[in-house]
Formats: structure tokens, sequence, C-alpha cells
């Protein structure tokens, strides 16, 4: 039996569920950023005005150890919401719901090895345009994070746990298992994914929708999401890197 069948037998929310409780877990995620961000600023009780507030507020969406904190409430309250919506369907299995499941050495070396291409490929499109390899948003972030150290944790753990738990997991089950078929999912869930880069222009989005064509096509080839969380971390990491030697 295929992968694909097998999946197809997992009791799982239809298209529409799916899509209303990703709004509604959607939602709570922009929520908790802003609350967030209030109770940081909050605790620092040094505005004196309004106008004060909403300048602190709006800088504190690119410092690094503001994003750290909300990248860890959102990831530890928004995993456990959307395991609580998938356990409320009948006869659900989280671990099969998001096909966590163990992938072959010899392919996740495959795969590393198309993400390293995949990486080479955009960072040389990205000279030859003359366009800086470290984006104004990471390097912003890296130079205002006081613990370096979570800045690190909250990119490579947190943010793909999250995010690809979400999309190439919940997401791509409800959608590849209706009329859009797996092909479809990788192509909604990967310009959703792009789209929710807010702090990136048209091209870095464009170049995310591409990194999740890569990432969801992992997830169909291999049947398992453990597969694009890796791979997401690692671009992640090398992301990371770049900010720390060349922001």
């Amino acid at each position: 039996m295929s992968e694909e069948s097998k999946e197809s037998q997992v009791a799982h929310w239809g298209f529409w569920a799916t899509l209303l409780w990703g709004a509604l877990l959607a939602v709570v995620f922009v929520v908790l950023q802003m609350v967030t961000i209030t109770v940081i600023l909050i605790a620092q009780d040094r505005y004196q005005s309004a106008a004060e507030y909403q300048r602190a507020f709006v800088e504190a969406t690119t410092n690094g150890q503001v994003l750290s904190l909300i990248t860890f409430v959102t990831t530890i309250v928004c995993t456990g919401i959307l395991a609580g919506i998938i356990k409320l369907k009948k006869r659900s299995v989280l671990k099969e719901y998001l096909c966590l499941r163990p992938v072959p050495l010899q392919l996740t070396l495959k795969w590393a090895g198309i993400l390293a291409l995949f990486i080479a490929s955009a960072s040389m499109i990205t000279l030859a345009l003359g366009r800086p390899l470290v984006t104004d948003f990471m390097s912003e972030i890296y130079a205002t994070a006081e613990s370096v150290w979570m800045l690190w944790v909250a990119l490579i753990i947190a943010a793909p746990l999250f995010e690809e738990l979400f999309f190439r997991g919940f997401l791509f089950r409800g959608l590849s298992s209706s009329f859009m078929g797996p092909v479809g999912a990788v192509l909604v869930t990967s310009a959703l994914w792009a789209l929710i880069h807010t702090q990136y222009d048209a091209y870095d989005k464009g170049m995310i929708f591409c990194l999740g064509l890569l990432l969801g096509a992992a997830r169909v080839h291999t049947g398992s999401l453990l597969l694009p969380l890796g791979l997401h971390a690692a671009s992640n990491l090398e992301a990371t890197i770049e900010a720390a030697l060349f922001g």
C-alpha cells in the first residue's frame, strides 16, 4: 500500500473543517504575538505617552530578544492547541495524523543534498541580482538579541517546529485528502507559509515559497513530517549562521 493510500485512511478533519480550524489557530497565533509584546512593554514601564508606546510596539517586532520570546510563547501554546484540535477528531491518532514517522538515513541524506543545492542556487541568484545574502530583518534581529542563544533556539528549533506541524502537518493533511490532492496541498501551504513572512519583500517571499515547495515535496515523497521539519531547521540554521557572520 502506498504512503498516499495509508494517509487517506487516517481519521482527519475534512477540507472545510481544516480551513476553519486553521484560520482560528492563525488568529490565536497573531493575538498571542500582540499580547506578548504588550506584556513585555508594560513590564518595562518606561513609556510616558501613547505615541511612545506605539513606536516601541512597532520597534519590538524587529527586536531579536522580543522575537525570541514571542516565538517560544506561540510555539508552546499553539502547538498544544493544535494537538487538542487533532484529538477532537474522533478516532484520530496524533502521530499518524501528523505523519511523525522515521525516514531512512539514505533518503535523509538525499534530501539534505537537494536542500544544499537549493540554498547554493538561491544564494547565487541573490548575489547576481545585487541583493545582500542577509536581509535587513535578519541583521536587525541578530543585532538586537540580548541573549543570542535564545534567538538561535527560537529560529532553529521553535519556529520550524510549529510551522511544520501547522502547514505541512495539519493543513497538508486536510487539503491533500480533498479535491486538491497532494500537489494542490503543497502549492497552497507553500503560498500561505510565504505570505505569513510579512517582514520580507516580494523577492524573499518568492524564495520562501520555493523552499516551501521543496519541503512539501519531501513531505509527499517520504510520507513523513520529520524530514521537512529537519530540512526547515537546517535552512534556518544556515540563514542564522549567515546573519552571525555577515549581518
